[in-house]
């Protein structure tokens, strides 16, 4: 028996062929990240560490491993790092029916980085969340609130030489 795609995604990528004869567009980000100070609430899908110097080797780290197809790095300002992944087809789909979504430009899965001085050194925020863009322009941001992505999270801060908030 064969493999058919699901028909949900065969529907949104037949209705992005018909809506526009230009590429298809993913998320566009904005390039500051709002990053909470410390003592601030964290979102679901972020960790705080602090480092005693710039986190240099975290950063080279997740350049690395924002290698595979359909992922690519962005340093949007000094001392941020993002890797922007596209969803697969399926997930894509789901993602803009479950959010309100539009076909013109997909949504993304974010992992970044963000890298502030502060006196004692660098107080660095990594967040995770997807990006979805709206109808009307806007994006918006799904946060999901996972303990096993927050432990990983901490793990890699701390493994790359951060103190955990």
């Amino acid at each position: 028996m064969r493999h058919r795609p699901p028909a949900l995604a065969l529907i949104v990528l037949a209705l992005a062929g018909c809506t526009t004869d230009r590429p298809l567009a993913v998320a566009a980000l904005p390039a500051q990240v709002v990053a909470p100070a410390p003592g601030d609430a964290l979102q679901p899908g972020q960790r705080q560490a602090r480092f005693a110097t710039y986190p240099e080797t975290l950063f080279t780290a997740a350049r690395a491993a924002c290698a595979a197809p359909g992922q690519s790095p962005t340093e949007p300002a000094p001392g941020i790092l993002r890797c922007e992944t596209l969803p697969t087809p399926d997930i894509a789909a789901t993602l803009i029916l479950a959010y309100g979504g539009t076909v013109e430009a997909l949504p993304l899965y974010v992992i970044s980085f963000s890298a502030a001085p502060e006196d004692s050194g660098f107080l660095v925020t990594a967040d995770s969340y997807v990006a979805v863009p709206q109808t009307d322009g806007s994006l918006r941001e799904v946060r999901l609130s996972d303990p096993a992505v927050d432990a990983g999270m901490t793990e890699l801060l701390v493994a790359a030489g951060g103190e955990p908030l």
